[in-house]
């Protein structure tokens, strides 16, 4: 059961959500170390995770403490990472009170397979590089001649196909 003075409280935190910076919301200082952002963070966690007002018939509650939560998360995701914690830092200085990047860096690496159009000749050069790994050469130019034949003159076929047959 949540208390009149805990729904209160929380009702409170909700209301000046967008007026704490993460490290007022996490109580510490700006000077806090990794091990003060952590515990914090497991301090305030601890009685502020959604589940534990999962059986609240109060469904506004239940959205003020995840709204509530998923902001300390925040908070401890940028105060944990040194180069977030500079960039928060900074723009904390200038008045913002969070740190939300609309954009998430994504560096997929490209497989040298992905560059090849012909399917056949992609699942003959991956067969190909798989033999490789597994030190059988005379199955890997096997497979790279298929490939090479399906994917007509791709460059990145061909080099591998010359590399093998070189070494």
């Amino acid at each position: 059961m949540v208390t009149p003075q805990r729904r209160e409280r929380i009702a409170q935190i909700h209301r000046d959500l967008e007026q704490y910076s993460y490290y007022e919301l996490l109580n510490i200082d700006a000077s806090a170390a990794a091990d003060d952002v952590r515990q914090a963070f497991h301090r305030m966690a601890l009685g502020l995770h959604p589940d534990r007002y999962q059986a609240a018939a109060d469904p506004a509650l239940q959205q003020q403490v995840y709204a509530i939560y998923k902001r300390i998360t925040e908070g401890y995701r940028v105060l944990m990472e040194p180069q977030l914690r500079r960039e928060y830092d900074e723009a904390l200085q200038q008045g913002q009170r969070r740190l939300v990047k609309t954009e998430r860096e994504k560096t997929v690496p490209q497989r040298k397979s992905d560059s090849i159009a012909n399917p056949q000749a992609r699942k003959y050069f991956t067969m190909a590089q798989e033999a490789e790994r597994q030190g059988d050469k005379k199955k890997a130019k096997l497979y790279y001649k298929f490939a090479a034949d399906l994917g007509g003159e791709d460059p990145v076929i061909k080099a591998r196909l010359e590399a093998l047959q070189e070494g």
